[in-house]
């Protein structure tokens, strides 16, 4: 029975979003079905480049964005 996943990652570039869905037969892994990149807005990855940054707020400032 042909099973399907979704795995989404972004990479320490922080240049956006990868997305891909994978079939498998729950051994092997079959075929990628589709994937997709989504860029981040400028605006967005320095705010992620930023957490970055020793501080007393990061998880707080993680959960705002």
């Amino acid at each position: 029975m042909t099973q399907r996943y979704i795995g989404i990652m972004s990479g320490t570039s922080m240049d956006g979003a990868d997305a891909v869905l994978i079939e498998t037969d729950g051994t092997r892994w079959h075929r990628a079905a589709a994937c997709e990149s989504t860029p981040y807005s400028g605006s967005l990855k320095a705010e992620l480049l930023d957490l970055q940054n020793i501080g007393s707020n990061e998880l707080h400032r993680s959960r705002l964005l």
